[in-house]
């Protein structure tokens, strides 16, 4: 017999990259209310969807709060919960699949605002999540990487080539010109004559579609199909990869969505998940997700590895895949060096800009270059640690030359 857990994974699928990580998210001004919220940032959710999930019958051992000095929202358990314990259970009523695991988040977008049109009453019972939920303007992704001065800022041409694909992609799928389910695009809810949805605005909808692409857990259903799934609260835990204390399950018989502690939480402590490996590369992260890291020891982006790109995979620690022979590190260090030199900006410069003109910038542009001032950072320490490899490394005997060949032979 298979195990009653099943647990959420991540995938890349098709030409356009799309990454299943994460949490889910929706929000649309002809459905939720406005929140004040600053761009950028998320709100706090009211008591309204903790006594709405209490009434389902959810258990909840933490709650959503500041979870360091600089006001970081995130979540901590309200109580002491030892290792194998559980943190957070909600029912598969609290619950929404919103499409097969393989599709686009505009595609998934399409299907969710199907969902809401077509069903007001259930769509109603929803509105504690929706409120708890960010408003448009207060998250960015490669679904909405549109404004080619924040591309440019990436000084990268793949990553910024990537971007524009993937938000060229979700105007199409919105004005009916391209999609991965052929008759679904959103159009399709104007031909249908669905009730409101002639009022949805592109804004709304690419807002939604970077929602389901960047806020959603994959799980099976009960038939075995994968599927992306929404799942209030979850949506909230931030990120970590090494030091996580917490997984996610879902129980295959009642449908029930668990986080489980994996060690130790001490009340107040903040909980925290590793929702993907690949995000531990920060080129990844800030494409698929926009948001990066300072690790320690740090890791290099994807694309700054070794036959590196962004279709994930490469999860390990840098020494998994950085040369050991002296030749190969020689040669590692002087392409790291180029390509120092042929950034438009230093790390330096970088760190000055964020440092007099950071309050003038746009929170999108903000992130974006102190991103890529991290980039360089960690490519300057990683040719550091190369030197002091290369000090103790291998090297390769040279090929014999044909008259050594010959004496071997006698």
């Amino acid at each position: 017999m298979g195990s009653k857990y099943a647990f959420a994974r991540a995938t890349a699928v098709g030409t356009v990259t799309i990454t299943f990580v994460l949490m889910l998210c929706l929000t649309s001004s002809f459905v939720l209310g406005k929140n004040a919220v600053p761009n950028h940032e998320h709100p706090t959710p009211s008591p309204d969807l903790y006594t709405w999930l209490d009434t389902l019958g959810a258990t909840v051992h933490l709650v959503v709060g500041p979870v360091n000095e600089a006001g970081l929202r995130g979540t901590v358990a309200t109580k002491d919960i030892a290792s194998g314990e559980l943190i957070l259970q909600i029912p598969n009523s609290a619950t929404i699949d919103v499409g097969d695991y393989s599709l686009p988040g505009a595609e998934l977008a399409v299907h969710l605002f199907r969902r809401q049109l077509t069903d007001p009453k259930w769509n109603a019972s929803f509105e504690p999540y929706w409120k708890s939920l960010p408003e448009s303007g207060s998250l960015h992704s490669k679904e909405v990487f549109e404004n080619p001065k924040h591309r440019e800022l990436l000084q990268n041409e793949y990553l910024a080539a990537y971007a524009e694909v993937n938000a060229n992609w979700t105007r199409d799928v919105f004005a009916g010109n391209a999609s991965l389910e052929p008759g679904k695009m959103f159009p399709s809810l104007l031909a249908e004559k669905l009730s409101g949805a002639d009022k949805v605005t592109f804004e709304e909808f690419k807002h939604a579609a970077s929602l389901t692409a960047t806020y959603s857990f994959v799980f099976p259903n009960k038939e075995g199909q994968y599927m992306r799934v929404m799942l209030p609260l979850f949506d909230l835990i931030n990120h970590k990869g090494e030091g996580a204390n917490s997984y996610v399950g879902k129980d295959s018989t009642t449908g029930s969505y668990h986080l489980i502690a994996s060690k130790d939480i001490k009340e107040g402590e903040e909980v925290t998940h590793c929702y993907n490996w690949d995000n531990e590369r920060n080129d990844y992260a800030l494409i698929n997700y926009f948001f990066f890291q300072t690790l320690d020891p740090p890791r290099l982006c994807a694309l700054d590895l070794p036959d590196g790109n962004l279709d994930g995979g490469f999860t390990e620690p840098d020494d998994r895949y950085l040369p050991h022979e002296k030749g190969a590190i020689q040669e590692l260090i002087s392409q790291f060096e180029a390509r120092l030199t042929t950034f438009p900006t230093t790390e330096e410069e970088d760190e000055k800009m964020l440092a007099k003109e950071g309050s003038k910038l746009d929170w999108i542009s903000h992130r974006i270059i102190d991103f890529r001032r991290e980039r360089k950072r960690v490519i300057r320490l990683t040719i550091e640690r190369l030197r002091e490899r290369e000090k103790t490394a291998y090297s390769l005997l040279p090929p014999s030359t044909g008259a050594d060949a010959s004496k071997e032979e006698l």
